[in-house]
């Protein structure tokens, strides 16, 4: 090194005693940028959960109470109420919303986060569910009507799932953050047109704005209708679980707290879920959510009863699903709706005709290319409970296939013929008809 504080290669030497001072002063001044930044996320932190605090509508819900489990594993009950009466006029004119008033439930999602937050589900539930409620026979949806404690009631009775808290949010708060995000990345594999919804798309990727969104998730257009609509709104909820984790959002404090304005002020939450505890769980599901979150739709197969047309959940497979749900495990890997679409599924009847068109039936409305494969070879034949055949390169199709039914897998017997194309074999047992409300 230079002696006497001459020049060196990089800049002026510096005795002995004192060549560690710049980096102490770097240290100092790093120390001081990391506890600033800190302060600043807290003080971000405890204004958002002020804000949200303060524009949050609360309901008391009292079968919340009657439905909890001693457990840290949390259930959340969350609704998209199709409620009219807070949208301004000019969204009422601009907006294609139909002539209906009142209040029923356009989307009910339970969400189910495990005890050691490694494991979240989310699960849609048709409108059109048939459920019990008082010895009468209606439709999920209009359930709604009665408030928040009617919905959670019949679900928790007809499902017997545990609810720990509820939200629901208005079509007002859907339409103002799709505007605070801007627009959200929607692709289609085909054109969307339904006059009903105001959709009308061409095939490929569109950003879309409020009411283009908006359109998009209520279309029903489709051979399942209620069940399209369903793969729309999860389409639509990964694209905006895409958006909020993007750095463009969280490191945006006015873009964050108008989400969080738009977010409160449409929200309606039971008594007891406080804006901290939604951001605890936030905070320690991040990951997880970040790896794409499960989504999954009640196995269901359509049956007109008393003039009714409803969505009968297929036993074998909602009660399997129920039973992952309740024991906070993580549901089996259902496919994407594109995915199942390209699976051939054929169905050997195995001398049950009814059953086998409950199995059609169902695996259609999963979305799945379910045919008859007409009574079957004996050796398939099935006995009390339907099992689904696996062909060899076809074990994950397999599995999407058993997961909507609650079904075993089997690898398939050597020698048996099978139709062209077909991907995964499914013997109808006597399980299949349990589910059959109007029998």
């Amino acid at each position: 090194m230079p002696a006497g504080g001459e020049p060196g290669p990089w800049g002026p030497a510096v005795d002995q005693g004192r060549r560690w001072r710049p980096w102490r002063r770097w240290g100092a001044i790093l120390s001081v940028v990391a506890l600033v930044a800190g302060l600043a996320i807290a003080t971000t932190t405890r204004l958002l959960v002020q804000q949200a605090e303060t524009n949050l509508t609360r309901v008391a819900v009292p079968e919340l109470d009657a439905s909890a489990v001693p457990s840290s594993a949390r259930n959340f009950l969350l609704v998209g109420s199709d409620a009219r009466d807070e949208l301004d006029p000019d969204d009422r004119s601009e907006l294609t919303l139909g002539d209906f008033e009142g209040q029923r439930s356009d989307v009910i999602i339970y969400i189910s986060i495990s005890e050691d937050r490694d494991t979240i589900s989310l699960v849609s539930l048709p409108r059109d569910l048939m459920v019990v409620d008082d010895g009468r026979q209606r439709k999920l949806t209009d359930t709604f009507a009665g408030g928040p404690d009617e919905l959670v009631r019949v679900i928790r009775d007809n499902f017997g799932l545990p609810i720990n808290h509820y939200a629901a949010i208005s079509l007002g708060g859907f339409v103002e953050v799709v505007r605070t995000l801007g627009e959200v990345e929607i692709c289609l594999d085909e054109p969307l047109v339904d006059p009903k919804s105001g959709a009308d798309f061409t095939e490929g990727c569109h950003d879309m704005d409020a009411g283009e969104a908006l359109s998009y998730v209520r279309s029903r257009q489709g051979t399942y209708a209620d069940f399209d609509r369903i793969g729309r709104q999860q389409n639509f909820i990964r694209a905006v679980l895409s958006e909020l984790t993007a750095a463009r959002v969280l490191a945006n404090p006015p873009r964050l707290f108008q989400l969080t304005e738009d977010v409160a002020t449409n929200l309606t939450t039971d008594d007891g879920l406080e804006v901290a505890t939604m951001l605890g769980l936030s905070g320690e599901m991040r990951q997880v959510v970040g790896a794409g979150v499960p989504m999954a739709t009640v196995p269901a197969y359509p049956r007109r009863i008393d003039g009714v047309e409803f969505m009968v959940a297929y036993r074998p497979g909602a009660e399997a699903m129920f039973a992952d749900l309740r024991a906070g495990r993580a549901l089996p890997e259902p496919g994407a709706r594109d995915e199942r679409e390209e699976t051939t599924v054929a169905v050997y009847a195995g001398g049950r005709s009814e059953g086998a068109g409950i199995v059609r039936q169902t695996l259609a409305f999963g979305g799945f290319l379910a045919g008859s494969a007409g009574h079957g070879p004996e050796i398939l034949v099935a006995g009390a409970r339907t099992t689904v055949y696996v062909l060899p390169g076809g074990e994950e199709q397999a599995g999407w296939v058993a997961a909507s039914l609650g079904a075993p897998t089997r690898a398939l017997p050597e020698g048996v013929e099978l139709p062209i194309g077909v991907q995964v074999v499914v013997a109808t047992g006597d399980d299949a008809t349990g589910g059959d409300a109007d029998r």
